[in-house]
């Protein structure tokens, strides 16, 4: 619920069901919910459950346990954050019916069928829920399969729930029935992408993910398939709006757009499969909700001479230095950066790289806000909802003008049709845009591979409903 890395979304998927879910093509579905309705002044979410679900340990599905589960969730999850502010209360008024209360218009459905931690568990685990969240032992679902066991550090084994009872629809994304075909899921835990690829290939797993530079080597081998994932991140380096930094000031962040070759550091990743143009857009070309190529005129220039000139123009001092940081966790954004270093230093301008462990770079980035002006990262490119992104929010930097940003957010929240909506994306898109939060640089997809005996799989990620192993 407070990690929404990959690892624990698959997990979660397989265990828990929400009220609605993302099906392929990122539209919500209802799941959980038969049906939901929205009140004409959008200030009312009414969810009717599904009859006759149970967890896997029989206990019958309640609103009293989504109520629990919900509340939950706003209170601890990270994508709920961007829906505290506007949220009334969440209320029962009978064992089959959920009601949100919002104080304002928000995209209520399109922020829950996308978060990773609105699973629907019991109440009574919700209440079980400790300093370090809420027990493995109460690690209690509806989903296909259920937890088996779980030695922390080595591996998670999944089994069949067989009191799951799926919703109605073809399987599609997150949304829809699932067949729950494998009597047991184990994923183990091994940090080094070597071993894990070996391991592939003698036989000992049955499917990974490898890493981007093992690509061509598996898409060489006859004996492995290939899976491109659904979901997509977007690479970024964000630019510090805090005082302290020369990128406080319009002019050197729109120089900064201007010098850096997006194509190149995207070319640099090496697997053509695997990336596509940002086009400055904060979601994927797929998510048709939520991308917008309002604004890739100016995302398109690249004329470093003119830079030169910008970066003079904002103030920036002979001899002063850019500071760069990133997490060496991932190195591929070390590798943006070192273009964009080397970039810099061919029009005169010197620039320092700093990578540290993800905890430590956040850190920084909170705690010593002035310390810094460029730092790369990367951000889901499928957002349930614009206010969810970094590329709209700024990371948190102080200066960016919220007061701004916020009435377009309203009108997206408030939008009561797809062409209202698209209107309203096309205007935050523009936004980011002319104030540069942060350059998108591409998008970047993961990908499994896996063996040809495992059948049914669609690589929609590590998560395998509807899939079987061929004797």
């Amino acid at each position: 619920m407070q990690n929404s890395n990959a690892g624990t979304s698959y997990l979660g998927h397989e265990i828990f069901e929400s009220l609605v879910a993302i099906d392929a093509n990122y539209q919500p579905q209802p799941v959980l919910a038969e049906s939901y309705k929205k009140s004409d002044d959008g200030l009312t979410y009414t969810f009717t459950l599904r009859k006759g679900v149970q967890f896997s340990d029989g206990s019958p599905l309640t609103s009293a346990d989504v109520v629990a589960s919900m509340r939950y969730w706003v209170e601890k999850g990270s994508y709920a954050g961007s829906l505290k502010p506007v949220l009334k209360e969440i209320t029962a008024p009978d064992e089959g019916t959920v009601v949100f209360s919002m104080k304002a218009p928000f995209n209520l459905v399109a922020l829950m069928a996308s978060s990773h931690g609105s699973g629907i568990r019991r109440a009574a685990d919700v209440a079980a829920a400790g300093a370090t969240g809420i027990p493995q032992d109460h690690s209690i679902g509806t989903g296909p399969y259920k937890l088996k066991t779980w030695t922390a550090g080595q591996e998670i084994v999944l089994e069949r729930n067989d009191k799951y009872k799926p919703p109605a629809g073809e399987s599609s994304g997150y949304a829809g029935a699932k067949g729950a075909y494998l009597d047991t899921i184990t994923y183990k835990v091994i940090a080094d992408r070597d071993a894990a690829f070996n391991s592939l290939q003698t036989g000992l797993l049955d499917v990974s993910e490898p890493s981007y530079d093992q690509y061509d080597q598996i898409k060489q081998n006859p004996n492995l398939k290939i899976g491109v994932e659904g979901a997509a991140n977007v690479q970024y380096i964000a630019l510090n709006h805090n005082s302290g930094s020369i990128f406080s000031k319009p002019e050197a962040r729109d120089a900064m757009n201007m010098l850096v070759d997006k194509k190149a550091i995207m070319d640099s990743q090496g697997v053509p499969d695997l990336v596509l143009p940002s086009n400055g857009a904060f979601a994927t070309q797929t998510n048709k909700a939520m991308y917008s190529e309002a604004g890739k005129a100016k995302w398109d220039q690249h004329d470093p001479e003119k830079a030169k000139q910008m970066f003079a123009a904002a103030g920036l001092r002979p001899g002063q230095t850019i500071r760069m940081i990133t997490t060496d966790e991932f190195p591929q954004f070390k590798d943006a950066l070192v273009i964009i270093q080397d970039s810099l230093k061919k029009i005169g301008i010197n620039a320092t790289v700093e990578s540290y462990d993800f905890a430590t770079l956040i850190g920084r980035k909170n705690n010593q806000p002035n310390s810094w002006d460029v730092l790369a990262l990367m951000d889901d490119a499928n957002p349930p909802v614009p206010s969810y992104s970094d590329n709209v929010q700024g990371m948190d930097n102080m200066g960016y003008p919220r007061d701004k940003l916020a009435p377009l957010l309203t009108a997206y929240n408030a939008a009561k049709t797809p062409e209202e909506q698209k209107q309203a994306i096309d205007k935050i898109q523009e936004f980011t845009s002319q104030n540069l939060p942060t350059l998108t640089l591409y998008h970047a997809r993961s990908y499994v591979a896996y063996n040809p005996k495992v059948q049914g799989y669609d690589g929609w990620g590590l998560e395998f409903a509807n899939t079987w192993l061929a004797r």
